[in-house]
C-alpha cells in the first residue's frame, strides 16, 4: 500500500510538473527553490512525517495557487477582450459613418464631380451625381441644369424635359440655362440639329488630341441619324454635316488604331467620293492592319494614281505585295 501511495504521488507530481512547464518558467523556478531551501528545513522540523507526503502537499498548494491565478487572469482577459471588442465595434461604426459621409459629399463637391463627368462624356455618372445634389439641395439651379444636360446627352430628351419642367414649376428654380434647355428640348429639330452640340464637343476634343473622347462624341452624333452609314437615308440638307461627322469619326478611330470602325467610316466617305485621298489612305491602312492585303493594295494603288509621291501609300503597297507573295 505504501508503494502504491508513493506511485500515485509520483504520478500526481509528474502531472503537476507538466502543467507548470506549460505555464512558463516562473512556476518551475519556484518549485526548485522550495525543493532546495524550504524542503530540507521542513523535514528537519518534522522528522516523523513522510517526505513524499510533504512534497505532495507542496505541489498541491502550488497547483491551487496557480489555478487561482489562472482564473483571475482569464477573467481579466475576458474583460479586456470585451472592452477591445467594444472599442473595435465603435471604431468600425465611426469608419462606416466617415465612409458614408465621404460617399455622399457636400453639394459643392457633387456639383464639381458632376461637371467633370459631363466634360469627360461620362453622362451616366454625371446624372447620378447631379441627382444626389438635387436631393441634397432642391433649390440649386446648377444641380438641375447638370441633371437635365446629362439626360439630354444620354438621348433621354423626354426625361430631360421633365427634369427642367419639375425644376421650373414644382421647385420654382429659375435660371437662364434652365430656360434655354426648356426651349431646346421642346423644339423638334432635324437629326443634324440634335447632333450639332455633340459634334462641337467632338471638334473641341479632336483639337486637343483627346481622340477617345472625340470619338465618343462623333459616335453619339452619328447614332442620332440612325442610318447605319447609308447615305441614302440621310436628308440632302444634312448630307454634308453627316459626312463631316463621319470624317471626324474615321480620324479618331485611326489615331486609336480601332481599325474596324475606321474602315467602315472611310468606306462611307468613299461611297460619297471615290477619290477622297484621306479616306483612301485610312481604308488602306485599316485593311493592312486587318491583314486584308489585297483590298489594302487596291486602295494604295488608287491613291498613288491620285498622288504618286504619297509615302504612306508606297509603304502600304510594298508591304502588301510582300505579304501576298509569301
Amino acid at each position: 500500500e505504501r508503494l502504491k501511495l508513493h506511485g500515485s504521488i509520483c504520478v500526481t507530481c509528474r502531472s503537476e510538473l507538466a502543467a507548470m512547464a506549460a505555464a512558463g518558467p516562473l512556476p518551475q523556478i519556484g518549485v526548485l527553490l522550495l525543493a532546495v531551501f524550504v524542503g530540507p528545513k521542513i523535514l528537519a522540523a518534522m522528522p516523523s512525517i513522510d517526505p513524499l507526503m510533504v512534497i505532495f502537499g507542496v505541489f498541491l498548494l502550488l497547483a491551487a495557487l496557480q489555478q487561482l491565478g489562472f482564473k483571475q487572469d482569464s477573467g481579466n482577459e475576458v474583460k479586456g477582450g470585451r472592452a477591445a471588442n467594444l472599442r473595435r465595434k465603435s471604431g468600425q461604426e465611426q469608419q462606416e459613418q466617415e465612409a458614408e459621409q465621404a460617399a455622399g459629399g457636400s453639394v459643392e463637391r457633387l456639383l464639381s464631380d458632376a461637371q467633370r463627368s459631363l466634360d469627360q462624356n461620362n453622362y451616366s455618372r454625371a446624372a447620378e451625381l447631379a441627382t444626389k445634389a438635387v436631393d441634397k439641395d432642391p433649390e440649386s439651379a446648377q444641380a438641375w441644369e447638370l441633371l437635365a444636360a446629362a439626360q439630354k446627352w444620354q438621348g433621354l430628351r423626354k426625361e430631360a424635359a421633365e427634369t427642367v419642367r419639375k425644376a421650373l414649376e414644382v421647385y420654382e428654380v429659375d435660371s437662364p440655362a434652365l430656360r434655354a434647355l426648356a426651349k431646346e428640348l421642346e423644339s423638334t429639330s432635324s437629326p443634324a440639329g440634335d447632333a450639332k452640340a455633340s459634334a462641337e464637343k467632338g471638334d473641341d476634343f479632336l483639337a486637343k488630341r483627346q481622340y477617345d473622347l472625340a470619338w465618343e462624341c462623333y459616335s453619339r452624333a452619328l447614332e442620332i441619324f440612325n442610318c447605319d452609314g447609308d447615305l441614302g437615308k440621310v436628308a440632302d440638307g444634312d448630307r454634308d454635316f453627316f459626312l463631316q461627322l463621319t470624317r471626324g469619326h474615321a480620324t479618331c478611330a485611326q489615331q486609336l488604331q480601332d481599325w474596324g470602325p475606321c474602315r467602315r467610316s472611310a468606306t462611307v466617305l468613299l461611297d460619297a467620293d471615290p477619290n477622297d485621298q484621306q479616306a483612301l489612305l485610312q481604308r488602306a491602312a485599316s485593311n493592312e492592319a486587318m491583314e486584308k492585303f489585297k483590298e489594302a493594295l487596291d486602295d494604295a494603288r488608287t491613291l498613288l494614281v491620285l498622288d504618286p509621291k504619297n509615302k504612306a501609300a508606297n509603304r502600304i503597297m510594298n508591304n502588301c505585295q510582300q505579304a501576298l507573295r509569301s
